[in-house]
């Protein structure tokens, strides 16, 4: 069975039209029904991410896109791991850099006279605020190397990806 992508249609009719040319409206009634039980998790569009795999329901009397019966599914599903993988690593390096940018931040607020100030007066305060800023910058060199580790990881899997689909 032809498989194809999740690109963040709105509705299975629009999946429909991505998958089958020309289909008038009871074609695309009979088109996402046939969509719907071959992929049951489109019940709730909100919660597939973009480039899950679907697969193209076979029917006959409809004419699936060229371009989605000619594909080799391996290759093709390798394409959408790829793809997906990308993404998640694009997604993470986002968040990493939040993360320090957040915990750089905190730290200058710690640090910042005003702080300091507002602190003299209580000395459980001050042992706080110390415990905090060593939590602060250990933090970051984790959220750092973490992310390298990741970064790593996930370019080796898309190498070994690319190397088992040639």
């Amino acid at each position: 069975m032809p498989i194809t992508s999740f690109r963040g249609e709105k509705s299975v009719a629009e999946i429909a039209d991505v998958m089958f040319e020309r289909l008038t409206p009871k074609q695309r009634e009979k088109a996402e029904a046939a969509i719907l039980k071959a992929n049951p998790r489109l019940n709730d569009l909100s919660t597939l991410p973009k480039g899950a795999v679907l697969q193209v329901p076979d029917l006959p009397e409809l004419r699936a896109k060229a371009r989605l019966a000619a594909d080799d599914p391996p290759a093709q599903i390798a394409s959408e791991i790829g793809e997906a993988l990308s993404s998640h690593g694009k997604q993470l390096a986002q968040r990493t850099q939040q993360g320090l940018a957040d915990n750089k931040e905190h730290l200058a607020l710690i640090r910042s006279d005003a702080f300091k100030r507002a602190l003299e007066k209580s000395p459980e305060l001050k042992e706080q605020a110390a415990l905090t800023t060593k939590t602060l910058e250990l933090r970051g060199k984790e959220l750092a190397e973490r992310a390298k580790t990741m970064e790593a990881a996930i370019q080796g899997m898309l190498k070994d990806l690319k190397q088992a689909s040639a």
